[in-house]
């Protein structure tokens, strides 16, 4: 039974070890594939149900591809580099994930926009595999991508402060891309989208685009703070906080109260989702609010007792130089007192020269 427990142990040891090697590996082959399977989808509906020409869009897939690659490399060498000591200090070299993902989610939302301006999927009375679905799906796949590619690109610790502070800036990035998903389903139903008013196809065409562009901003936070290697600043993660609620969930909420209200459009789960993450962020917002306030008002505190600590301190010193003047005429008491001695001993001099 001891030496079951002790092989045991030795291939649960082997096994960290190894997975500690090629820690970020499957991370990165994950990333890369689902991007592939992502591009050949949207490229399926084009050239499937478009325009052999859309094939052009290979080439700007196979740019955004090896842009995704090096992101992923130079994140790798970045993290070896960083565990040096002598290095540790200096971190002079920035993540490009932001870049890999800016490109990605250009190249497909320019492929969603054609997609569903010219309803590329096939029709209802021709069912095929790739149907609607199988499109929503595909944009869905951004949420893996996003996942798999911050994985690449650090190290931290599970429980430690800078994977509090990466999950922080990062957890609603899937969520906001299934919300973009979701939010895309009114195209996808005829009746429906025979109700939408002049210009709210484009406007929830441009949310979508945002929203999957969005994810940009907290990969170039992460990126100048280098992961949570240096230390993060409070303002900056309420401010990001609250430009996720007006850029994502109050747009989203707006648009779905309209669609509901206005054309009658089947509410969505997600509606919920935008409104807890809206008290969510202004709760978090009115906290640092009331801390910054509180903290003046300590700070004010401090400065009050401060001078009046000084001023019973001048009090004090003005005291003591009162108790103190009476010393200053110790010299003249003493010169007087030795001319007076001169005198007397002048005066028993003639007295003395008189007897005589």
């Amino acid at each position: 039974m001891t030496s079951l427990c002790f092989e045991m142990h030795r291939y649960i040891n082997a096994k960290v070890q190894l997975c500690s090697k090629i820690h970020h590996v499957p991370a990165a082959m994950l990333c890369v594939f689902f991007y592939i399977l992502q591009a050949f989808v949207l490229d399926y509906y084009l050239i499937n149900f478009l325009n052999f020409l859309y094939i052009c869009f290979l080439v700007a897939d196979f740019f955004v591809l090896v842009a995704l690659v090096v992101s992923i490399i130079y994140g790798s060498t970045k993290m070896d580099r960083q565990r040096s000591a002598e290095l540790a200090q200096t971190r002079m070299m920035f993540s490009l994930s932001w870049v890999s993902w800016l490109l990605i989610n250009m190249n497909s939302s320019a492929k969603i926009i054609i997609i569903i301006e010219y309803n590329a999927w096939p029709l209802e009375k021709d069912p095929s595999f790739f149907g609607p679905n199988v499109f929503k799906t595909a944009i869905a796949l951004s949420s893996c991508i996003f996942l798999f590619l911050l994985a690449t690109q650090h190290d931290a610790c599970l429980g430690s402060e800078r994977r509090t502070y990466i999950s922080d800036l990062t957890d609603n990035v899937i969520f906001d891309i299934l919300d973009t998903v979701d939010i895309l389903e009114v195209f996808f139903d005829k009746d429906d989208r025979a109700l939408l008013w002049d210009g709210l196809e484009e406007v929830i065409l441009t949310q979508a685009t945002m929203n999957l562009l969005w994810p940009t901003v907290p990969l170039i936070t992460l990126s100048r703070t280098h992961f949570g290697l240096d230390k993060p600043q409070r303002p900056m993660m309420y401010l990001h906080r609250l430009l996720v609620v007006l850029v994502v969930n109050i747009p989203n909420l707006l648009t779905r109260m309209v669609l509901w209200n206005g054309m009658s459009v089947d509410i969505s789960p997600f509606t919920l989702k935008n409104i807890i993450l809206i008290g969510i962020a202004m709760y978090e917002f009115y906290e640092h609010k009331r801390e910054k306030l509180e903290d003046s008002r300590l700070n004010s505190l401090e400065i009050g007792n401060f001078q009046q600590k000084n001023v019973k301190r001048r009090n004090l010193g003005s005291l003591t130089d009162q108790t103190l003047k009476p010393l200053s005429n110790v010299p003249k008491i003493s010169i007087k007192l030795k001319e007076t001695a001169e005198k007397q001993v002048s005066e028993d001099n003639v007295e003395s020269e008189i007897n005589k």
